[in-house]
Order: C-alpha cells, then structure tokens, then sequence
C-alpha cells in the first residue's frame, strides 16, 4: 500500500507545523525529506489533539498530545530497547566487516543475537496488539504481527470489535486464524487433492479410516531434520502397523526424481504422496518441517507436531485405548 500524502511543511529552527481538519483517527507517518528523500520517517496516530512528535539525529522519537499517541508511545519505549541492541549488533558487523576480522562464526554468532531482539520485538508488538486491538494504536502495529505464525494470532479476532474486524490486515489473520482453527486437535481432517507415487491423482480420504490411527508426515527430500527422523518412523511404523496404525508421508517439493530417490534411499515403505499445488499443506496450516498430524480411526485430529518418544507413547496409548 502506498502511502497518500495529505500535507506538507518546512522545517524553520527545528521546528514544524502542521493544521488539519479533525478526522477519524489513523495511522499515520512524518518524514523529513531532502533532496526528494525521506532521511528520518516516525509512525504516529493522526487525531484530535495537539500532537507532539520530538524526533533526534539517531532516529529516536517521542511521541505527545493526545491518548493514542501516549499509548503508542508507551509501547515503543518498551520496543525500542531491543531494536537499539540489533542495531548496536549490525553496526559492529559492518565494523568488523570493514577490519576484516568477520569470521563466519562471529559473524552466525551475531546473526543468532540479533535474531533473538527480532522476536522479542516481534511479541512485544504481539502483546501490545492483544490488549489495545480495539484502539488506533493497537490496529496501527497490526503489520508488525501479520507474519507470525497462527497459532500466535488466535486471540486477536476473539478481541477484535467489529470497527477492528475490518481493517484490512485484521481480515486477513481472521481468515489465516479460520484455517488454523479448522484442524486444531478435536477437529474433523480436511480432504486434499495430492499426487500418488504413479502420478496419479489421490485424495486424503482414501487412506483415512479403515480403523486405523494415521499419521500425516510433511517432508521434503532436501529437508534433513526430516530425513534424519525417517528411521525413527520406521521403527514405530514396523512395530505398529499390525495394530491399526498407518502413516502418509506427504512431501512438500516440485523435483519427482529426488522425491522418489528419497523415498527408495530411506526405505519408506508407507504410502508417499506429492502436494504439488501445495493444497494440503494450505489446508493444514504447515509453516515448517517436519509437521505431523494424528488421526484416529474416526477421522478427529488427536494430535500434532509430535515427534520421537512424545510420538510413540501417543500412537501406543491411543492402540490401546482402541482394543
């Protein structure tokens, strides 16, 4: 989205002026531009008020004047001391970058700090987002959030009002949290159209039932930490499928020769499907892998993202509690 300009100023002192007819309140952003670009930018909700924006030469601000931009600012004093530290930590990386002195681990070691500050900023915005939804301020850091995961994001629409349920980006996690919601544990599958090892067209439901717990395997052959628990579920694959239990490995790539190589190498003697159109991992909400999914014999998710001993006591009990 492209942001409309609605006023302009000059700076005279360092100091500005801006006059608008009151208006609805929203989000909004002040830039200092010169020579055509932006060299300073500083988000603030546009409301009734007089609002004061005091900004400094290291890219700090303070926000004034009116509830939604004391709140707003709240939040980003909070926000802005893991955002100070990942920018300490990238400066020293273009420092010891231009010393050569970068090596590839102080370098990985850095990239895991500062990656650390990202998702502290990350749920900071997801918690200030949670508890003001309802408010400009809270909709306004809405973009920070959109792209976590949705299993992160449940409780926004049961918070959001109706003025809230139609902002934009809230729809989108609104439909995002839906698909979520639709397999969560207690939950009946969903059906997908995938592809058989003969490249023939096959449905999910063909392997559901029959009175048998099924495990659904996302992977992919370039994936290793799927590969490497292959033996794991063999194993368990080995000991219970006489006792009702099958798997479906569903691989999430485009290349049918190393997907098939994969399948013969690691001697996954289960059904092996191919979702190509990406439709099941769609309906199943896979952000990573491996992802798995547990179906007992009347087609209710029991289950997910179980793996290793969790894996084994959960196909073992449920055998069980079926005899």
């Amino acid at each position: 989205m492209i942001p409309e300009i609605i006023d302009s100023t000059t700076i005279h002192e360092g100091h500005f002026f801006f006059e608008q007819q009151a208006r609805e309140p929203q989000t909004a952003l002040l830039s200092i531009v010169d020579q055509h670009k932006a060299v300073w930018t500083s988000q603030f909700i546009l409301e009734k008020g007089d609002i004061k924006i005091i900004g400094n030469e290291q890219g700090g601000v303070r926000i004034s004047g009116t509830p939604n931009n004391e709140l707003l600012q709240e939040y980003l004093n909070h926000w802005y001391v893991p955002f100070n530290k990942m920018k300490q930590i990238s400066n020293e990386v273009s420092r010891l970058e231009k010393v050569g002195q970068l090596t590839s681990a102080v370098y990985d070691s850095l990239d895991r700090i500062s990656s650390g500050y990202m998702r502290e900023m990350r749920l900071l915005a997801l918690e200030f987002v949670k508890e003001n939804i309802n408010t400009p301020a809270g909709r306004s850091q809405v973009m920070e959030i959109v792209g976590l995961p949705e299993r992160l994001l449940v409780e926004i629409p049961e918070k959001a009002d109706s003025v809230s349920l139609r902002h934009p980006l809230v729809r989108q996690i609104v439909k995002r949290v839906n698909t979520y919601n639709a397999v969560a544990v207690g939950k009946t599958y969903q059906d997908a159209i995938v592809l058989d090892v003969q490249n023939q067209e096959a449905h999910l439901s063909d392997y559901m039932g029959q009175g048998k717990y099924v495990l659904i395997d996302f992977w992919a052959s370039w994936c290793k930490p799927c590969c490497a628990e292959m033996p794991e579920l063999k194993r368990l694959y080995d000991q219970y499928k006489q006792q009702g239990f099958e798997i479906i490995g569903i691989s999430l790539e485009q290349d049918k020769d190393s997907w098939k190589a994969k399948i013969e190498e690691l001697q996954m003697d289960w059904p092996q499907l191919l979702d190509v159109k990406e439709e099941a991992a769609r309906k199943y909400v896979v952000g990573a892998i491996p992802h798995t999914v547990l179906i007992d014999p009347s087609g209710v998710i029991i289950a997910k993202n179980l793996r290793g001993k969790e894996l084994e006591e959960k196909i073992a009990q449920s055998i069980k509690s079926n005899d």
